[in-house]
């Protein structure tokens, strides 16, 4: 279905081809994996195979990429729309009607399908996807795995053979984004739609795909099974990396694979030591309530956060995290109820004062990035902070190693961009820190990392609080996890009572220990 021959992009501003000599084979009905550290080019990988770059990207393509038996490079994008879906990154930010059912049809309408088979298409999808209830809806009221549900079938919706998805799950809970992966392998298995998707959380997905391809960030690009592309620990799962660890061989790829040599080795593992409360509170959240007009976001939420400690906050899409998390860094969305920092409410406090008392990255990171190039953001970041030139930069170097200075960060990856402004918000030295799905397109070596700064952080008496549906990396850093539903706070309690008992928030080491103590991979005595 989709072949490469000695792909290679080159632009003009790079030492380097993002992409060299890569050669791909495909067949039809596959579920490929897309993989590799952060930046490395695998957002331009699918770009390439749907002629996004270079007709959008700029650059100068090389070799030939062929889909269907036809030679697709060259083509313009709207040539080869019959042929190929695209899901990129932010869904959302793709969508170009008001109503679910106007955004099914739009493709269609563009590629003259006629009216008959388009109602029938519309019926098809709306079917495979469970989307025949909110037809009508505006895709500005669905959950985000709704938005993503819609984005696909949109994608395939004039019976495209191939579907390239950017990230899918990267915005979901671990309960909607499984069951947004059982719906494209079914996709693959049952309608025999080519689906490729590039994923970083890839303990979501290994299981369910047929092969991966491993862009490996210097230009080379392979292919092979599960079970031998993984030699690159910045992009090794967790089954992976605990093979490794205990020397398993093969590796496991699946978790009943793994329970069975875990039973056969019975490795040890420490238990985790969990944090002594810190008696000075940093931040108190008392009966808080978000509205949206007559909508409830965040119901009498209470709590109180101390020095020293990293709270995680965590529940479906759709609970209200982000309004919660937002609402304690702008008083302007709460409805009632009281911030307290310190001894002060944040509604007391000037914009100056909360700016350097509670400092926040938000889900989409680059809405804080507004200069022209990563060196002026980071002078910038060292400016405001009143710190030594390159302080920033030497953090942004050690959750992501080096980024051009000259780049414009609109050009960077979604990690990059989350790196940037990681580092900015970290060097500002506030001792509230408040993270919106922090590790959104990172890889496992830049969750590590970010994982030993932010405890770093903590052992410097910093007060942090995660909203996340990324499990694996909350078990790594938290001490406390707040669960939230439809608003409320429904449960606080200590990682391992949600991490490593409760479907679906158990970690894919606790499933395979079958240990509520165990949760993460960083417990287990190496062999």
């Amino acid at each position: 279905m989709i072949k490469t021959s000695n792909l290679t992009l080159r632009y003009k501003s790079s030492e380097t081809p993002i992409l060299r000599n890569v050669n791909l084979s495909v067949a039809a009905g596959e579920m490929v994996l897309v993989c590799g550290p952060t930046g490395s080019g695998k957002s331009t990988l699918l770009k390439c195979l749907n002629s996004l770059a270079p007709a959008f990207t700029g650059g100068t393509l090389t070799g030939s990429v062929s889909i269907d038996g036809q030679i697709t490079s060259g083509t313009a994008p709207h040539e080869i729309a019959h042929l190929v879906g695209y899901v990129n990154q932010q869904p959302e930010g793709g969508f170009v009607s008001e109503t679910v059912e106007d955004e099914l049809v739009f493709g269609m309408e563009q590629l003259g399908v006629t009216p008959t088979d388009m109602a029938n298409n519309l019926a098809r999808v709306a079917e495979i996807f469970d989307l025949a209830a909110v037809l009508d809806r505006r895709l500005s009221e669905l959950s985000g795995g709704q938005q993503q549900k819609v984005a696909i079938a949109a994608a395939v919706a004039a019976g495209q053979k191939v579907l390239l998805l950017d990230e899918p799950t990267s915005a979901l809970s671990p309960s909607t984004a499984a069951e947004l992966l059982s719906l494209l392998k079914k996709l693959s298995t049952d309608e025999g739609i080519t689906v490729i998707l590039v994923e970083h959380r890839i303990e979501r997905v290994l299981e369910l795909v047929d092969s991966v391809v491993m862009v490996h960030g210097d230009g080379s690009v392979t292919q092979g099974d599960k079970t031998t592309q993984f030699s690159d620990s910045r992009c090794a799962p967790p089954l992976i990396e605990l093979s490794q660890k205990l020397g398993w061989t093969p590796v496991a790829t699946d978790v009943s694979e793994a329970r069975n040599h875990w039973r056969e080795s019975n490795p040890k593992f420490h238990p985790r030591v969990a944090l002594t409360p810190n008696p000075e509170i940093a931040l108190s959240v008392r009966e808080l309530d978000v509205n949206y007009g007559l909508e409830s976001a965040v119901s009498g939420a209470t709590f109180d956060l101390p020095f020293g400690s990293i709270s995680a906050l965590m529940g479906q899409n759709g609970a209200g995290k982000t309004s919660l998390v937002s609402a304690i860094r702008d008083p302007k969305l709460i409805s009632s109820g009281t911030v307290i920092l310190g001894e002060r409410s944040t509604t007391d406090l000037s914009l100056q004062e909360l700016l350097r008392a509670v400092t926040m990255v938000p889900q989409k990171a680059s809405d804080l990035l507004f200069l022209n190039s990563v060196g002026k953001e980071l002078q910038e970041s060292d400016n405001f902070g009143g710190l030594a030139a390159g302080s920033t930069a030497r953090l942004l170097t050690r959750l992501n190693g080096r980024l051009d200075p000259n780049q414009h960060p609109r050009d960077l990856s979604a990690g990059q961009k989350l790196s940037l402004v990681l580092a900015m918000q970290l060097a500002n030295g506030a001792r509230v820190l408040l993270l919106d799905e922090p590790t959104r397109g990172l890889d496992y070596f830049a969750k590590r990392q970010l994982a030993e700064q932010l405890k770093s952080l903590q052992a410097s008496g910093a007060c942090i609080l995660v909203a996340s549906h990324d499990v694996e990396f909350i078990a790594q850093i938290a001490d406390r996890v707040l669960l939230v539903d439809q608003g409320k706070l429904i449960q606080d309690c200590a990682p391992e009572d949600l991490l490593g008992f409760e479907k679906p928030f158990e970690t894919q080491i606790a499933q395979v220990s079958e240990s509520p103590d165990l949760i993460s991979i960083s417990q287990v005595v190496e062999l």
